[in-house]
């Protein structure tokens, strides 16, 4: 991290020797091989960090924004280290609240909007995965298959249009429910911060695979607790995102993209 020289006082030498301590701590938990460090540990040395980085006014210093970026994300990684998980709420909360301090002096800073976006995907999971639970069926974010989409063009005949009406109805009684109502609220901002990401690649021309399949993600999820007279614009979105995606070179979709893709894709002009 590079900063302004000390002061005479000697304070931002001391500061100095606590962020890069508290750093070296951050790069450690990155650390994919430092499996050895207890979760405790890990917890610990997370939140030690944290009030060194609020104590000597890290986050909002003029210098050292790559740094900056490198700690929040790895932290909020740490924080959803769970996929079906709540989180650990204090690391997660920090989190989104500094990038929402990034985006408040630059709004079209990429980073902030593809970590908020993936912090409002992650938190959508365990309701995701109660629903999942609860419907036993392919209603969560992990299945993000549309339910309405292909169906209304397989049905042809009276009684299949019957059968179709009556499913939409009950997938709409369910989308008023407490956990249907609760995963909107988590994922209509997560689709919002990634379609703005999306925006702000493709005007710096850095559009990866990555953020579309991220973005895909969030809309099939969001597709799949919606109303049915919702729904489809979701799938439709996530559908040209994962299209996008498969023709950057260099990147593969994963095998679970790649067979929705083929499967719905067609729908889709």
């Amino acid at each position: 991290m590079s900063q302004q020289g000390p002061g005479a006082d000697g304070m931002n030498l001391a500061h100095e020797a606590r962020i890069q301590g508290a750093l070296q701590d951050i790069r450690r938990i990155a650390d994919r091989s430092s499996t050895h460090i207890p979760w405790d540990q890990r917890l610990q040395l997370a939140r030690t960090a944290i009030e060194t980085f609020d104590s000597t006014g890290f986050m909002q210093m003029p210098n050292g924004a790559a740094d900056r970026t490198f700690v929040v994300t790895e932290l909020q990684r740490l924080a959803y280290h769970d996929a079906e998980g709540a989180g650990v709420t204090d690391i997660a909360e920090w989190c989104m609240n500094q990038w929402l301090s990034l985006l408040q002096r630059n709004s079209e800073d990429l980073t902030a909007l593809r970590g908020l976006g993936q912090a409002w995907l992650a938190r959508s999971q365990t309701v995701l995965a109660s629903i999942h639970r609860t419907e036993g069926s392919s209603s969560s974010g992990s299945s993000g298959r549309p339910q309405s989409l292909p169906d209304r063009f397989a049905y042809s005949s009276a009684e299949e249009a019957r059968d179709a009406e009556r499913a939409t109805a009950e997938a709409d009684a369910r989308a008023h429910t407490a956990d249907y109502v609760e995963a909107r609220g988590m994922l209509i901002p997560a689709v919002d911060y990634f379609s703005r990401a999306i925006e702000v690649a493709e005007r710096a021309g850095v559009l990866t695979g990555e953020l579309l399949s991220e973005a895909a993600e969030a809309n099939m999820s969001l597709g799949n607790v919606s109303y049915s007279h919702q729904n489809e614009q979701f799938f439709q979105s996530a559908i040209r995102y994962l299209r996008r995606a498969s023709t950057i070179p260099g990147f593969r979709l994963s095998p679970y993209l790649q067979s929705y893709l083929d499967d719905y894709g067609r729908l889709v002009d």
